[in-house]
């Protein structure tokens, strides 16, 4: 088990490479303000079967903060490279944009011998890992995360995938990058509202599997966000090892890796129902809280185990987003009947056990849970969070 009270220095410009443990695998390199080392790490990686064009996939917000710099860079030692700019966070996962992207880069020239870098967040990672799965049955690409959400989560799984008319990420492929690389410098510039956002997927962690991980997060994390880049590096480095601990449990992600979907299946319904209002991250936030609620229900965990959810989401990290007017338990259950881990004619959760062990019925860890049952915990989740409810009021 890793030692988060371990300190690890990260010195400017030095970085180190990480072994992810999934299948297939691929190294993570990881460290500050490392780009300079990412064109001979490039070409390292492809010596072997050289890049006739490469083209880097960015979004025009991130393009104008980092992306100008490191085209120049890339284009330098690789003249045959193109850019295309995507439309910014979720409206880019469509198969509209797809079928656009795709067209675009076989009618620029891409061949089986290209290779694809997604220079952004999770919805720029996504789309180029689906177009790069789907090229030719296959072609290679990069991943280049500028977020915290996508440097210690997104990144760290061979998911690609796009939104549906029903939902979020029904339709998509299992595509490994050749490598990812992290440079925690791209996060600092994130607004305080995504660096929670994405260190809430490291409290998850926490949750269902790692208990001995909190006391490090409630040291860690400022609510401020006034992390120096030390401290910022240190925290997404150990976000990134808590996910690891999963995933060397199971590489497929498909057996005891689906524990990492605990307050998704709730988070992606009120996501996608939010219309861009929400964050992927606050959204979990949500998410987790009805898992938690709906365990408690169940008898599984007790009041405290619930309680330490709103503690560190609330108050430790101080997210706090208010639901979208429009959201109501209806439109999320009925959403929720489409989720992308629905196994049969019914929807399936991820729930706890304890603090640090998710529950397990039948070898499985997506529990069946009558619709009653949980129609009745959204409920009550919505009417606790109302503004009006003395739960709000005193929150």
């Amino acid at each position: 088990m890793f030692d988060y009270n371990q300190i690890i220095e990260f010195d400017h410009g030095n970085f180190i490479q990480i072994d992810i443990e999934l299948e297939p695998t691929f190294p993570v390199f990881f460290g500050y303000d490392i780009e300079d080392h990412f064109i001979e790490t490039l070409q390292r990686a492809t010596h072997k079967h050289s890049v006739d064009r490469l083209f880097l996939l960015t979004d025009p917000f991130i393009f104008d903060l980092f992306g100008g710099t490191f085209f120049n860079k890339i284009k330098q030692t690789f003249p045959a490279t193109d850019i295309y700019l995507l439309p910014r966070g979720e409206t880019c996962k469509t198969f509209d944009v797809l079928q656009q992207l795709c067209d675009r880069l076989v009618g620029k020239g891409v061949s089986k011998r290209s290779l694809l870098i997604a220079f952004g967040g999770g919805s720029v990672g996504n789309i180029t890992g689906l177009a790069a799965g789907l090229i030719f049955r296959g072609i290679r690409f990069v991943e280049v995360p500028t977020t915290i959400t996508h440097q210690t989560d997104g990144m760290l799984s061979n998911k690609q995938a796009v939104n549906g008319k029903y939902g979020k990420n029904n339709f998509g492929l299992f595509h490994a990058p050749i490598f990812a690389w992290a440079d925690t410098r791209y996060t600092e510039t994130e607004p305080l509202r995504f660096k929670r956002s994405g260190i809430i997927e490291g409290i998850k962690n926490g949750f269902i599997d790692q208990k001995e991980f909190i006391p490090f997060l409630e040291r860690a994390i400022r609510r401020k966000g006034d992390y120096s880049s030390q401290q910022l590096t240190d925290l997404c480095f150990k976000l990134i090892r808590s996910k690891l601990e999963i995933l060397k449990k199971d590489p497929t992600e498909r057996h005891y890796g689906i524990i990492l979907e605990y307050g998704h299946t709730f988070a992606h319904a009120i996501e996608w129902l939010s219309k861009g209002a929400l964050t992927h991250g606050e959204a979990v936030s949500f998410g987790m809280k009805i898992a938690a609620e709906l365990s408690l229900k169940l008898g599984y965990i007790d009041d405290e185990a619930v309680s330490l959810h709103y503690r560190l989401i609330d108050d430790v990290l101080a997210l706090r987003p208010r639901l979208p007017e429009h959201l109501n338990p209806s439109n999320i259950f009925n959403t929720m009947v489409v989720d992308n881990k629905k196994i049969g004619r019914d929807v399936r959760y991820v729930l706890l056990q304890c603090i640090g062990r998710c529950k397990k019925e039948q070898g499985d860890y997506l529990v069946h849970v009558d619709d009653k049952i949980v129609q009745g915990v959204i409920e009550s989740f919505f009417k606790k969070m109302s503004p009006e409810s003395t739960w709000a009021l005193n929150h």
